[in-house]
């Protein structure tokens, strides 16, 4: 495990293993990276170079008020590519993950990228008259209420394994997620809109959902599967909630090895 200080002096935290294609591993809100325990491992195996990152006020990262907003982890992500020399990546994002890889996008294109994996993320989180694909109960008339409660909403269906619980309970432990201090980062994200921007992005896409997941207003795959037949694909993981990629790590890393051996 290493870190770099980014150009607005935030020490981040990050892994970099093997050789090959690099894949980097982007958990969600609240997430630290040693939750991408078994895709490390899987993808170590097949020959690919795994990076992982703890986001500003995440895990082993230093824990800071300091510009918690969508679009400055995206430049986190570029500052990281930079710093590592990456010419092209392959970016795999969970909940959250997934919206800072659309913002990247939206700052920086998607040149140097090969393709992009979201996990069980919608592209807009809060519904209105016109989307019903976001949070469950997210409104405008109820927003401030249900941002309080959606640290408290149960994530996944199946139980993670004893393994890596035991690794998330000491992590966790020794780097506790700040609710407080994060949630200035919760609610900009819960702003967000990335329909359009996925719409234009021109490398392949694949959306992995669960189908279980209790956490959406109603079905946002639906839009996200049929936005641009040539780039996106959609899979769905059966008898898991929004963390497949914890709660059925086998069917989950199945599903990406195929996707980026395409």
């Amino acid at each position: 495990m290493t870190s770099f200080i980014t150009s607005d002096k935030v020490k981040l935290s990050y892994t970099d293993q093997g050789n090959g294609q690099a894949v980097i591993l982007l958990t969600g809100y609240a997430g630290v990276k040693e939750e991408w325990y078994y895709q490390s491992a899987c993808l170590l195996e097949r020959g690919f170079r795994v990076i992982t990152l703890d986001w500003r006020c995440h895990g082993a990262s230093t824990h800071t008020a300091k510009n918690l907003k969508i679009m400055r982890l995206a430049a986190d992500l570029h500052e990281l590519i930079i710093n590592l020399k990456l010419i092209s990546v392959r970016l795999i994002g969970h909940s959250m993950g997934g919206s800072v890889i659309w913002a990247y996008t939206v700052l920086f294109g998607y040149q140097s990228i090969d393709c992009i994996i979201t996990i069980d993320e919608s592209p807009k989180l809060l519904n209105d008259e016109k989307w019903s694909g976001g949070l469950v109960n997210l409104k405008w008339d109820n927003f401030w209420m249900i941002s309080e409660q959606i640290p408290f909403l149960k994530m996944n269906k199946q139980p993670i394994s004893t393994e890596l619980r035991v690794i998330l309970n000491g992590i966790k432990k020794s780097n506790p997620f700040d609710f407080d201090l994060g949630h200035e980062l919760l609610i900009d994200h819960l702003l967000q809109d990335w329909r359009q921007v996925i719409r234009d992005i021109k490398v392949p896409q694949l959306f992995v959902k669960g189908a279980c997941t209790s956490i959406w207003e109603n079905d946002y795959s639906n839009y996200c599967e049929y936005t641009n037949n040539k780039f996106s694909k959609l899979v769905t993981l059966n008898n898991v909630g929004h963390m497949p990629q914890v709660e059925d790590y086998k069917s989950f890393n199945n599903a990406i090895v195929n996707f980026l051996k395409e």
